[in-house]
């Protein structure tokens, strides 16, 4: 009798423990669908790795989820950004005088002003030109045309150097552009940015759209030159003044 009982608690020990432990051992592991997403997500983000227009490899953005979608190009326009472009003045020329190390009334261009914070911050991608993605080129050429009026601008960094005309670091005025090297050791033009004031100068660069220092170490040493628009109504070699100035 005595043992009986001993075996009918035994038993009931076994029982709970059982039960205790079932959740543990049955709980849901990743099915071959999600296994599946997870390792398609990783091979798109491989062979999506984009490589931008003049070359260089893009590796903070090298994928987004919004590059395969089929977006219409949007040209830029202060115009068209939410609530109005008036009323944004007074904070954006608070916030980019920040940015730019600059006082609040030096920015006086509204239109430039609206246009890089519409911008910024938007990801890089080769070939883009819309907010889903944009690649530096791109930038320049939407920057010069919505802010400047300049619409003579070709598509490729290189070919952005070749039609400006050179100008001293010394001489750089807001509009600007200003060319880098992005290869290495082959001083060859691969990348470019708009100057804006006290060396700061806006691009679209691997880690998005944003304004950075000429000084900084990356960019003082891949450094190649600064271009002025040339003025289509000029013989080649002659150059019209600094855009807005």
């Amino acid at each position: 009798m005595f043992r009986n009982a001993i075996f009918i608690v035994i038993l009931c020990v076994v029982a709970t423990s059982c039960s205790t432990v079932k959740p543990a051992a049955s709980r849901p592991t990743a099915t071959p669908s999600q296994s599946s997403t997870s390792s398609s997500g990783s091979i798109e983000f491989i062979n999506n790795i984009a490589i931008n227009s003049d070359g260089q490899q893009d590796q903070s953005h090298s994928s987004h989820s919004g590059a395969n979608k089929k977006t219409p190009v949007k040209t830029a326009s202060y115009s068209d950004r939410p609530g109005g472009p008036i009323e944004d003045y007074p904070a954006l020329q608070f916030k980019y005088a920040i940015l730019e190390n600059a006082s609040v009334e030096d920015l006086n261009n509204p239109k430039l002003l609206s246009f890089m914070d519409y911008w910024y911050g938007t990801p890089y991608h080769y070939g883009g030109s819309t907010r889903e993605g944009i690649d530096c080129s791109a930038f320049a050429i939407l920057l010069m045309s919505s802010v400047y009026g300049v619409t003579t601008l070709p598509r490729t960094s290189k070919e952005q150097y070749e039609a400006t005309r050179r100008i001293g670091r010394s001489e750089l005025q807001e509009g600007d552009l200003v060319f880098f090297h992005t290869l290495g050791k082959r001083r060859m033009v691969t990348h470019v940015g708009v100057y804006l004031r006290n060396n700061k100068f806006i691009h679209a660069s691997v880690s998005g759209v944003m304004i950075s220092d000429m000084n900084d170490g990356y960019y003082d040493k891949h450094y190649i030159g600064a271009g002025r628009i040339l003025d289509p109504g000029q013989p080649e070699g002659a150059a019209q003044a600094a855009p807005g100035r």
